[in-house]
C-alpha cells in the first residue's frame, strides 16, 4: 500500500503528544473489487432466488458482501467479513415485528401522526443497528471491529432530533446529523480501541442553507409548473366541451349525445359523447404528462444540489474522527457525488435493475478511495474483544427502508 509524507498544503497533523509537529506518514485505503465479478454473483443470486422462492437471497447478499469486504485494504492488510446469510433471515423475521405495528397505525385516523415520526426515526435506527451488525462481523488483521450504545438512547436522539428538524423547517438538519454521528462514533471501537470524534456542525451551516434554498426553490417552481399545466389544461378542455355543445345546439352534429336513436329512428351504436374517447377510456392528456415530468425534474435537480452538503458532511465526520494515534480525512466532493450518483441511476435503470449491484460496487470504490489515514498505522495495537451477539435485523430494517448501502 503507498505511504506517503503530507506536504505543506495537503495535512493531517497530529497531537504533539502524539508526534513531534510537522509531516506525518498517510496511508490509502484501497479496494481491489471488479464489477464483472460482483455482477456474475449478483445473477447466480437472482437464479438461486427464482429456484428458493426468495429465500436465498440473504446467503446471497452474504455471499456479495464477503466479496466486497475481502477486497479492501489498508496497507496491503485486507478486510475480512465474517456474516452469514441465517443471521440475516433470523433479522428479517425480527425485523417484521417491528414493521407491522407502525404500518397498522399509518391507517389509523390522528394516530398515524405519531406513526409517521416512529417511520422517520427507524430509518436512522435502521442504519445504526445495520452498522453494529456490520462492523461486529468486520476484522482486519484479525480484530473486529464494534458498535456499543443503547439502542434505546439513540433512538430518542433520532426523535428528537426529527422532531426539531421538522419543527425549524430543516434548519436544524446540520446539527441533528453530527449529533447522530457523534454517539456512533463515540461509541465505535476496534478491539480494545475506542474512537473518538468532535464534531462541528457551524461548519456546515453555509453550504446547507445555500443546497436547502436551492432545493426549496426547485421544489416550489416544481409544483407551480404541475398546478400552471393543470389549470391550462382544465380550461383547454372546459373550452373544447362548451365548442362542441354549441356545435350539438346548432345541430352541425347529426343525432342526438344522449338519444342512442338516429333522425331516421334506428339505432346508431356510431353516436357516442363526442368527448369521450373511441375506446370509452378517458385519455391521459400530454400537458399533465409533461406537468408530471416539470416537477420530478424539478426536485430532483434540488435534491442532486444536496451532493454538495452531503460532501460537506462526510468531510467533518472524518475530520474530527480519532483512533488512538490515526486521524482520518476523505476527499470527496459535491461534484465527485454528483456524478457518481448520476450514473449510477442510469446503469439501474438501462439495465432495469439487474446493474445495482454494479451501483453499489462503483459507490464502495469511490468512498474507499477517497479515504486518508494520517499517523503510523504499525503503532495502531489493538486486543480482540468478545463478538457482539447481535442479529441481522438492522440489515433487513436498512434494506426495507431503502438504506441498504451494501458493506
Amino acid at each position: 500500500m503507498d505511504s506517503s509524507n503530507l506536504s505543506t498544503d495537503d495535512t493531517l497533523s497530529v497531537s504533539p503528544s502524539v508526534k513531534p509537529a510537522g509531516k506525518v506518514p498517510v496511508t490509502r485505503m484501497a479496494y481491489y473489487g471488479r464489477a464483472g465479478k460482483i455482477l456474475r454473483l449478483h445473477i447466480m443470486n437472482l437464479l438461486m432466488n427464482v429456484l428458493t422462492l426468495g429465500i436465498y437471497s440473504f446467503w446471497g447478499k452474504t455471499r456479495i458482501r464477503k466479496y466486497m469486504t475481502s477486497h479492501i485494504s489498508i496497507s496491503e492488510d485486507r478486510f475480512e467479513y465474517t456474516g452469514t446469510g441465517k443471521e440475516l433471515l433470523y433479522g428479517w423475521l425480527k425485523a417484521i415485528l417491528i414493521f407491522l405495528p407502525i404500518v397498522i397505525i399509518l391507517y389509523i385516523p390522528v394516530v398515524n401522526i405519531i406513526g409517521m415520526l416512529l417511520l422517520l426515526s427507524i430509518v436512522s435506527i435502521a442504519l445504526y443497528l445495520a452498522l453494529r451488525y456490520r462492523l461486529s462481523r468486520t476484522k482486519w488483521r484479525g480484530i473486529r471491529f464494534h458498535l456499543g450504545g443503547s439502542i434505546k438512547e439513540y433512538f430518542l436522539l433520532s426523535l428528537k432530533r426529527t422532531l426539531i428538524n421538522i419543527i425549524t423547517f430543516g434548519v436544524k438538519i446540520p446539527q441533528s446529523d453530527i449529533l447522530l454521528w457523534s454517539y456512533i462514533a463515540n461509541h465505535m471501537s476496534y478491539g480494545d480501541l475506542s474512537f473518538s470524534y468532535k464534531g462541528d456542525h457551524t461548519k456546515l451551516r453555509k453550504i446547507h442553507l445555500k443546497t436547502l434554498s436551492i432545493l426549496i426553490v426547485c421544489f416550489l417552481f416544481s409544483f407551480g409548473s404541475m398546478i400552471t399545466v393543470a389549470i391550462i389544461d382544465s380550461s383547454g378542455h372546459v373550452n373544447a366541451k362548451i365548442e362542441k355543445q354549441k356545435e350539438i345546439n346548432s345541430g352541425s352534429i347529426s343525432g342526438s349525445v344522449t338519444d342512442p336513436v338516429g333522425t331516421n329512428g334506428e339505432y346508431s351504436p356510431t353516436q357516442v359523447d363526442p368527448t369521450s374517447t373511441s375506446q370509452g377510456k378517458p385519455e391521459i392528456p400530454g400537458s399533465m404528462i409533461l406537468g408530471f415530468v416539470f416537477f420530478y425534474l424539478g426536485i430532483g435537480l434540488g435534491l442532486l444540489s444536496r451532493m454538495w452538503y452531503h460532501a460537506a458532511l462526510w468531510h467533518e465526520k472524518f475530520y474530527g474522527l480519532r483512533l488512538g494515534n490515526l486521524r482520518f480525512k476523505i476527499d470527496i466532493t459535491g461534484a465527485g457525488l454528483l456524478k457518481l450518483y448520476i450514473v449510477n441511476i442510469l446503469i439501474i435503470l438501462i439495465t432495469l435493475g439487474i446493474g445495482k449491484p454494479i451501483a453499489a460496487h462503483r459507490t464502495l470504490r469511490y468512498y474507499i478511495q477517497n479515504i486518508r489515514i494520517g499517523g503510523d498505522i504499525k503503532e495502531l495495537i489493538a486486543a480482540q474483544k468478545a463478538l457482539q451477539e447481535k442479529s441481522g435485523m438492522g440489515d433487513a430494517l436498512a434494506a426495507d427502508v431503502g438504506f441498504d448501502m451494501g458493506v
